[in-house]
């Protein structure tokens, strides 16, 4: 029981962490980024899940969002923060 309660809370602190867009843009404001985003994601969702279908789809739809958020002038960070 003692070691349930800190890994919890180390779970809960990555996750908190893991809720923000991994993309980053200088001058950009979270809610742009947000939005920018579920746009990407959706639209690559929506092509994936559009025949044909590919064989390892969720690998293509991080392939397509990233393409996507790397043509509006993003940069890949690590989510932690």
């Amino acid at each position: 029981m003692r070691r349930t309660i800190p890994l919890l809370l180390l779970a809960l602190a990555l996750a908190a962490g893991c809720t923000r867009p991994p993309y980053a843009k200088p001058g950009a404001e979270l809610t742009a980024v947000e939005d920018d985003y579920t746009d990407c994601y959706s639209k690559a969702s929506l092509d994936v899940n559009t025949p044909p279908f590919p064989d390892r789809p969720l690998t293509v739809v991080d392939q397509d969002a990233d393409a996507c958020m790397k043509a509006r002038g993003y940069v890949p960070k690590m989510r932690l923060n």
